[in-house]
């Protein structure tokens, strides 16, 4: 027998049980979508040297100011500094520097005269004036040493990798995602591409999790199907636990001949106030959380990010709050008084209003939700909402 409590009882439950977030050092290029587990400020100035912004010659600026198309100012070429290259060269007045894009300024230049602006023969004919500072990217004018490039719980985007590698950031701490593994159970399950017999459905649950784990940044694990079978089903918990930080186990949770799962592993609770959903069950195995989720696909779609994500999340050091959007019921809805319901909705407008309509099939019919844009949480207290009336819909997408 269910021992139902509420969503949130079950979420404070696994509170007290699950420790806090791991964290890690790991390579900067190696941190996109990751969560910062502290600041993370530059090494080094960048640029680390003052240098030329475009090819062209790098010049004292004051030797410019009387140039013009028509009287061109003559300076003589000392030489080309390539990108890469190190100099250690001065120019002098009336004298400059061939430079590439990139390239180190030589020492008492102050500005870089574009390419197009000049004329090389034996001299270097320069026919328009440049401001001290003009076309030179300073040293440290993009980032500071010791500048902050990124705060603590900021998740990590391909730009930052790139602003962190200019400020010489080697290594930086993160939340480190947890490992989760994923297995079915049932005698019914076979895998996508095994011929289909009578009898037998295809393992939705268990591609279906994995997909849903890697979204919120988690590795997962697919530990395969489980029969009916005590024995076999302890063995993959074993491995499972070998491996992962967390297990999700879908199927054998309810009080039939063939759900196994209570029994294997003594559950903190067993049953939620929820539909669909209500036989899920939760454990402590080795310090590692165990969810036992239900196997129809609907009711462990919503399990899954009802119960499990937001911890999943919280590992990972990201927020878990939900995309909503206002809209109207387009039908009255009469939920069962006591459980908490999750109900797919499509979104249409109608007359520039914002609509959501119901779509309530059974809890096995994981495909009504390609039709779906969202769901709606109906309160455990409610029994019914009438059409016409605003109701909050969680976005599956952003």
């Amino acid at each position: 027998m269910f021992r139902v409590i509420t969503l949130q009882q079950a979420h404070q439950e696994i509170e007290k049980q699950w420790r806090h977030p791991k964290k890690g050092w790991i390579r900067a290029e190696e941190s996109v979508g990751k969560v910062l587990a502290k600041d993370v400020t530059a090494r080094i100035n960048f640029p680390p040297f003052d240098r030329a912004a475009m090819d062209g010659y790098a010049v004292r600026a004051e030797d410019t100011f009387e140039a013009s198309e028509e009287r061109p100012v003559v300076l003589r070429n000392l030489g080309l500094i390539k990108a890469g290259e190190i100099t250690n060269r001065s120019i002098y007045p009336k004298t400059c520097m061939r430079v590439e894009t990139g390239a180190p300024m030589p020492r008492k230049s102050n500005a870089v005269v574009p390419i197009e602006f000049t004329q090389e023969d034996e001299v270097v004919r320069v026919y328009r004036s440049v401001a001290v500072g003009e076309n030179v990217i300073k040293k440290g004018s993009r980032l500071r040493k010791g500048e902050k490039i990124a705060e603590k719980n900021q998740e990590v985007s391909p730009q930052l990798v790139g602003a962190m590698i200019a400020g010489g950031v080697e290594e930086v701490l993160v939340f480190l995602p947890p490992k989760v593994g994923i297995l079915s159970t049932g005698n019914e399950l076979i895998g996508l591409g095994e011929k289909m017999r009578k009898g037998k459905i295809y393992d939705i649950n268990g591609p279906m999790l994995s997909c849903a784990v890697k979204k919120l940044g988690c590795e997962a694990i697919f530990l395969g199907i489980a029969p009916d079978r005590t024995d076999i089903l302890k063995k993959k918990i074993e491995e499972g636990l070998k491996t992962c930080d967390v297990l999700l186990i879908t199927g054998g949770t309810s009080a039939g001949i063939g759900d196994l799962l209570p029994s294997s592993l003594s559950p903190i609770f067993h049953g939620l106030a929820i539909k669909p959903g209500k036989p899920t069950l939760f454990s402590m195995l080795r310090n590692k959380p165990v969810f036992g989720l239900p196997g129809n696909p609907l009711s462990a779609f919503f399990v899954f990010w009802e119960l499990v994500a937001p911890h999943l999340m919280r590992m990972c050091g990201k927020q878990s709050e939900p995309k909503t959007v206002e809209a109207v019921l387009c039908q009255d809805l009469v939920s069962e008084k006591g459980k908490e319901e999750f109900i797919p909705v499509k979104l249409y407008r109608e007359e520039q209003e914002l609509k959501a309509k119901p779509l309530r099939m059974g809890s096995d019919a994981i495909t009504v939700l390609r039709k779906a844009d969202g769901y709606l949480d109906v309160p455990l207290e409610v029994e019914r909402i009438r059409a016409g009336e605003k109701v909050e819909v969680r976005l599956f997408a952003s």
